[in-house]
């Protein structure tokens, strides 16, 4: 049954366009798309932006700095309890759209692999016409998911620089699971690096690096990376990025999947683990899904802002080839 986006949402955005003029260029919404994955590490900028799910508000101001096809940011929370988030993603992390573990800090939309849009048609992609979102021009594209396994997305993207100004995800029945808007954005040449130095004791650093302190993992098309791999992936799906490195005091190896089906990404970690450090089961926090599940004395985590069942078709396509 396909499901996605409900008329009355599609009409009411093509609606709150037509006002505004539309703008010139011969670019797709793929063209589109895939200039805002560019933006991720190529745009350096501060602003504010508020963040939208599970019934709660919160804004969030933010330093970005774009460099070496990477980028650093700062972020702050300017609601609710204090908090402060440095992150720092290599390049290769960047243009194969790897994040954090979900929930530890807003994502944005731009690291997905649009390119792999090509392959398949599980979105309907459509060009709304001209907004305005911080008082800034943006151009409004919508990628309407076909069937459940994925959400429906719309942008509002920035006409000089495709950063998005405006990100939401739906679900099958047009609910808004999860909107981040920005209220005011800077463009900058350079990011001072002063503005990207912690003010809080407390703060929180994530790190996401492919490129430094990994092992270039060994990939094989039968047996995966050292044994692991996939079998049946959710249609659209394919893995895109695979790295290994040496966590905790004891230097225990992580894996690192990334799926992807062009915009929806899951993440999946493989840790060995045992006893009761081993979890089983579903959590959800807004539109991110994750689930979990023992396989041959490891602990294996599916985590990304897709449905629950996706994640969990994800988490059950894993497979491992014993003797490596």
């Amino acid at each position: 049954m396909r499901r996605g986006l409900p008329f009355a949402l599609v009409a009411a955005t093509a609606f709150c366009c037509l006002s505004l003029p539309a703008l010139a260029g011969e670019q797709s919404p793929a063209d589109w798309l895939q200039r805002m994955t560019g933006s991720l590490h190529s745009e350096s900028y501060q602003g504010t932006f508020v963040l939208q799910r599970d019934g709660l508000l919160d804004a969030i101001r933010v330093v970005h700095a774009a460099e070496n096809g990477g980028y650093r940011e700062r972020l702050e929370t300017l609601t609710g309890a204090p908090r402060e988030i440095l992150r720092s993603v290599d390049r290769r992390s960047a243009l194969k759209g790897a994040r954090a573990v979900a929930g530890e800090a807003p994502h944005w939309p731009a690291g997905a692999p649009v390119f792999l849009l090509e392959h398949h048609d599980h979105y309907e992609l459509k060009d709304m016409g001209a907004d305005r979102v911080a008082g800034l021009d943006c151009r409004m594209m919508l990628a309407r998911a076909r069937d459940t396994l994925r959400y429906s997305h719309r942008y509002c993207l920035h006409v000089a620089t495709a950063i998005p100004l405006l990100s939401e995800l739906y679900d099958g029945h047009g609910k808004l699971l999860e909107r981040l808007a920005f209220t005011d954005l800077e463009r900058l040449e350079e990011v001072a690096e002063a503005a990207l130095e912690p003010t809080r004791e407390d703060v929180e650093r994530i790190e996401v690096r492919a490129d430094h302190g990994h092992k270039k993992p060994e990939w094989d098309e039968q047996t995966g990376m050292d044994g692991w791999g996939f079998g049946d992936l959710p249609d659209g799906f394919t893995a895109i990025a695979a790295t290994e490195r040496r966590v905790g005091e004891n230097e225990t190896h992580m894996r690192h999947f990334v799926l992807s089906d062009g915009l929806a990404s899951v993440s999946v970690y493989i840790e060995k683990t045992s006893g009761e450090q081993m979890f089983e089961g579903t959590t959800r926090a807004g539109a991110t899904h994750g689930a979990a599940r023992s396989i041959a004395g490891h602990q294996v985590t599916a985590v990304g802002d897709v449905p629950r069942a996706t994640v969990q078709a994800v988490l059950d396509a894993v497979v491992y080839h014993s003797g490596h």
